[in-house]
């Protein structure tokens, strides 16, 4: 294992809170976190590609100074599997591997309205459209892109063996729906698992990071994204800086209006497609002694 790399790294899924529980974590005195957040640095190995040097890697964890968990945050390494799970034991050793989950349905419109909002999309669908094509590309694994994506990476259970084959108690799932109740007490208790001291944690320490927020002005919207992928190194280190002006920004330029809906006759159509991927889920995680389950596991 080479020293200066990551022992903590919180992974999968999109849309399921793993930038508010990185920010939470990261204001922990013994926890230092990458000087940006989802560095996917593995994620080339999931498509057959290779590694940048390692050294690129240690880069972003350079202003570490001997803290007892050095963290990163990329959710897409879920999906990776066994090359990613792989590669992250040999470079990072047993690291903690924090999995965080969600309702398969409202990530996946989440998902969408998130992509909607940043201007990720190639062409203009709405959430039906894109859901269709999504559910026509399940099975065409040649295509990595965001319709090919969007539905496939709701089935949770073809992507999380591999890690509790090699993570075992090193391994932890959590999901957004105890986030979303209750954000103090889910960290309290990782930190717990990771044995850290909760009482360096504040109140005004759980606020939402990395909500969808949708915009009035377009132009301006591109040049704060812009800005703000540029400094991130610099709000991470300046947390209540970057929540002052965002407020701010949130004040004359957030439109919640443009958020889309997801019909219910989609909804059941998904649920009915989710619902033997959640079944295997749930038998996994039983398997592996979880026995406080999520709703949408519980059915």
């Amino acid at each position: 294992m080479n020293s200066g790399l990551p022992n903590l790294i919180i992974g999968g899924v999109h849309k399921a809170g793993t930038t508010s529980l990185f920010v939470y974590l990261s204001k922990h005195p013994d926890v230092c976190a990458s000087h940006i957040k989802e560095i996917g640095f593995f994620m080339p190995l999931r498509d057959g590609g290779e590694l940048p040097p390692i050294s690129e890697y240690k880069s972003y964890f350079s202003h570490c100074q001997g803290q007892r968990y050095v963290m990163e945050a990329s959710p897409s390494y879920i999906y990776g599997k066994e090359q990613i799970a792989d590669a992250i034991l040999e470079h990072c050793g047993q690291a903690k591997v924090i999995m965080m989950l969600r309702e398969p349905v409202d990530r996946l419109s989440s998902f969408y309205n998130h992509i909607r909002s940043k201007a990720m999309l190639e062409e203009k669908v709405d959430m039906a459209d894109f859901i269709r094509k999504s559910i026509e590309g399940i099975h065409d694994s040649s295509k990595q892109n965001y319709f090919t994506r969007g539905v496939r990476e709701g089935f949770y259970s073809d992507y999380l063996q591999p890690w509790f084959d090699r993570y075992g108690d090193n391994l932890r799932i959590v999901y957004f729906d105890d986030l979303k109740e209750n954000p103090k007490a889910l960290t309290f208790d990782i930190a717990n698992w990771l044995g850290l001291d909760t009482s360096v944690f504040r109140d005004s320490d759980f606020t939402v990071e990395n909500k969808t927020v949708y915009y009035k002005n377009k132009s301006i919207h591109k040049v704060i994204l812009g800005i703000n992928k540029k400094m991130e190194a610099f709000w991470r280190r300046n947390h209540g800086l970057k929540k002052k002006l965002r407020s701010i920004y949130y004040s004359f330029n957030a439109d919640n209006s443009s958020s889309e809906k997801m019909d219910e006759n989609t909804k059941q159509l998904l649920r009915e497609l989710y619902q033997p991927y959640n079944r295997e889920l749930k038998g996994m995680l039983e398997k592996n002694g979880y026995r406080q389950l999520p709703s949408w596991l519980k059915d």
